[in-house]
Parts: C-alpha cells; sequence; structure tokens
C-alpha cells in the first residue's frame, strides 16, 4: 500500500472505505477466524454490536476526524484492527446510498474516512505488542470501554499460559485479579456450553459478578489453575442450580432468584449452609432460605419489621366492606404476634 510517512511510525491518512477490511481473527467477531466479510457485517448489525445505531449520528455529523479507525495494513487493503462497528455503518449506509442521500448531505464525507495506521516494520510480535497495547489501554480499563464480555473474549484470546498472563498485565499495568474477574466467568461459560446453553441470551457479567463471592466460588466447587487462570474443574449440577438462580428458566424466568446483582451477596452468604443451599435448589426465595440461617434474635428482628409492614397495607383497605374479615383477621394476628416478640420466646 501506498501512503504518507514512514512505515516504522504510526500515521494518520485518508481511505475509501472500500479498502478496508474486517479481521475475521478478531475474537469478538469470529472465534474460529472463519468468517466472511459479509458475514461479520452480519453480526455487526445484530446484538450485542447493534451497529446500526450509530447511522443517525453519520447521517447528521459525517464522520468525525478525531475518532480516526485504528488499522494495519495487508498487501492491497487495510484491516481494522479498532472501529469496527462504525465500518459496519458506513458499509450499511453505502450500500443503501440512494435511500440515505435523501434523508443526509453528509454522504460525501464516508467516501474518504481518517484511519490510524499502525507500522508494518519491526517483528510480526512487535506489531502485535503495540496493538495489544494501545487496545488494552484504550478500551480494557480505559475511557471507551468495551463491555465485560468483549473484555473477557479479548484477554481469552491474548492468554493462552503463564507468560501470557504476565505479560498482559506488565503491559497493559492491570492486576492480575482484574484480568481474572473477566477471564474466568468467560472461559466457565465455555467449559459448561451445554449447561450454558438456555442462557445464552442472558446477560453474562451476572456470573461474572457472582464469582466475586466466595460463597458462590464455593458453592460451585470452581477449580482454577492459578497461573494460567485456566478453568480445571467445577460441579456441573451445582453450577446449573447457581444459573437457574440468577437467570431463571422459561420464556419469562420468573423462578430467578436473584431480582439484582445487589442480592449476590446474600446468596453467598445463604449458599455457604447446606440446608439453606438445599431449600434454594428445592425453589425457596431468599427470603426463605435466609430464616435457616438466622439467629433467634435476627428471626425475631425480621418478624417485627414484616408486621410493620404488613399493618402498613392492611391499613389501606380497613373502610372497606369487603377487606373487613381480612382486617380483622390481621389484628388478631398481629396481637398474638406483639406478645410473641414481647415475650422473647
Amino acid at each position: 500500500m501506498t501512503g504518507s510517512g514512514r512505515n516504522d511510525e504510526i500515521r494518520l491518512e485518508y481511505v475509501s472505505p472500500d479498502k478496508l477490511r474486517f479481521d475475521p481473527t478478531n475474537p469478538r467477531l469470529s472465534e474460529d477466524g472463519q468468517r466472511s466479510q459479509s458475514d461479520i457485517q452480519d453480526i455487526l448489525e445484530r446484538g450485542p454490536h447493534f451497529a446500526l445505531e450509530l447511522i443517525p449520528s453519520f447521517l447528521e455529523n459525517g464522520f468525525i476526524d478525531y475518532e480516526p479507525l485504528v488499522v494495519r495494513a495487508a498487501n492491497d487493503h487495510y484491516v481494522v484492527v479498532e472501529g469496527n462497528r462504525r465500518l459496519a455503518a458506513i458499509n450499511h449506509i453505502r450500500s443503501r446510498s440512494t435511500e440515505y442521500a435523501q434523508k443526509s448531505t453528509k454522504l460525501a464525507d464516508l467516501e474518504s474516512i481518517p484511519v490510524l495506521v499502525f507500522p508494518t516494520s519491526g517483528t510480526q510480535e512487535q506489531r502485535k505488542k503495540e496493538q495489544r497495547v494501545y487496545l488494552g489501554v484504550r478500551h480494557l480499563f480505559g475511557f471507551r470501554e468495551w463491555p465485560p464480555e468483549a473484555k473477557a473474549k479479548y484477554l481469552d484470546a491474548q492468554v493462552k499460559t503463564a507468560d501470557d498472563l504476565e505479560r498482559v498485565a506488565r503491559e497493559l499495568n492491570i492486576k492480575r485479579q482484574d484480568i481474572q474477574r473477566y477471564l474466568v466467568p468467560y472461559r466457565l461459560r465455555k467449559a459448561a456450553f451445554s449447561i450454558w446453553q438456555q442462557h445464552k441470551d442472558q446477560d453474562f457479567w451476572v456470573v461474572g459478578e457472582s464469582l466475586n463471592r466466595s460463597g458462590i466460588k464455593s458453592y460451585i466447587d470452581l477449580d482454577v489453575d492459578s497461573k494460567t487462570l485456566k478453568v480445571t474443574d467445577f460441579d456441573k449440577s451445582k453450577l446449573s442450580h447457581l444459573l437457574t438462580f440468577v437467570y431463571g428458566t422459561g420464556e419469562k424466568r420468573t423462578d430467578r432468584i436473584v431480582k439484582d446483582t445487589r442480592q449476590l451477596s446474600m446468596l453467598g452468604k445463604l449458599l455457604q449452609s447446606k440446608r439453606a443451599a438445599a431449600a434454594l435448589e428445592k425453589g425457596a426465595t431468599l427470603a426463605e432460605a435466609g430464616v435457616l440461617i438466622e439467629s433467634k434474635d435476627e428471626t425475631l428482628q425480621r418478624l417485627e419489621g414484616l408486621l410493620r409492614e404488613c399493618k402498613s397495607v392492611v391499613t389501606r383497605f380497613k373502610k372497606q366492606t369487603s377487606a373487613a374479615e381480612m382486617v380483622q383477621t390481621f389484628e388478631a394476628f398481629n396481637k398474638a404476634a406483639k406478645q410473641f416478640l414481647k415475650d422473647g420466646l
């Protein structure tokens, strides 16, 4: 390829989108490296990438020059290292230029777009390192962060050995614990593919957050090689239960017991108790299982709180004739319960 500047420096060029290609080896787009350009275009237009969401901005503003795509030269074209969603949106617009020309006067701006070209000199490993550091700093823990699953895919592609783990941590100046937070749940999902299939459309990061609770990791007997962060073992039955706890089953998933990630700490605490864990496996709620690990005083405090909540609800219907029997029954129960609390039995 021709272009201005030396081939051992990062340089800015303006090129036609016709000269740009998606990278089929990008783990975020093609795990097996066998996708065609049209396949990748289709992947990027759908969830979780939703590249078509960028179209209104391009139609209104054209291409913003200070956000160039990042590319590497390859024979007679460039391969996109960063900016695939933007390229997919541009491809979509250009393939329907007649349609979009009626909606925007900015289409000419998309015929020559800025790209940041990484050098072709040096060894292949040196070039990969430069790209790795750029993407890692920019997207893993930088100001244009990828979503958790994209971070995990990227790290999975980069870390295969113990040496890789140390190198990535050093190059990106991030802690092993941060790499582990993303890599372990992603690798667990890959290792438990058949178990995870019915939950494949659910938010990956809910399990990522759950594995930060020691009680949950112990519950599924998760074993990870500390040197490579490879998942070496786990209890399939317990993992299946965990996925039901956090995702539920069926179309509406009404049987999930964790409604919010803030409840994961309580789940982790309950799963450290065999009695509570068994109750959850049989369909108990967090509150129902919680009774099994509470002290007597904690249970009495819970009862007192529930009485206050019930009273506030029942009082609302006190004047309704149809609710008379309910109100009378509650008042009798409330009186007996208060005496029970007073006696401390």
